[in-house]
């Protein structure tokens, strides 16, 4: 099954945050992210350095969390120091990746 986009995720991936989508349809390869009903993906940015870290756990809190998946991006002009974005599961669609607003 794939990735079904929300407005606002699509919002991201056609306004130049797309390779952020890429980084969370690539790491379906991850068997821990692919079996995970529920990811919370967090891209935090050193607007300083202008790099960046990519990191999916479950969301089960901030302290308990289990980290599934963690990617360093080199470079971005990414504007925001941090973003979240929510991946659910859905049984008929896949994986449903939304803004956490969205959820």
């Amino acid at each position: 099954m794939g990735l079904i986009l929300t407005d606002g995720a699509a919002y991201l991936a056609k306004n130049g945050a797309g390779w952020l989508l890429d980084i969370v349809a690539s790491a379906r390869l991850v068997p821990a992210v692919r079996r995970a009903e529920f990811e919370c993906w967090t891209l935090r940015v050193d607007l300083t350095r202008q790099c960046a870290e990519v990191v999916c756990t479950d969301g089960n809190g901030e302290r308990e969390a289990n980290i599934l998946y963690r990617q360093p991006v080199g470079y971005t002009d990414f504007p925001l120091a941090e973003l979240k974005l929510y991946a659910v599961a859905d049984s008929n669609l896949g994986k449903v990746v939304m803004l956490t607003s969205e959820y």
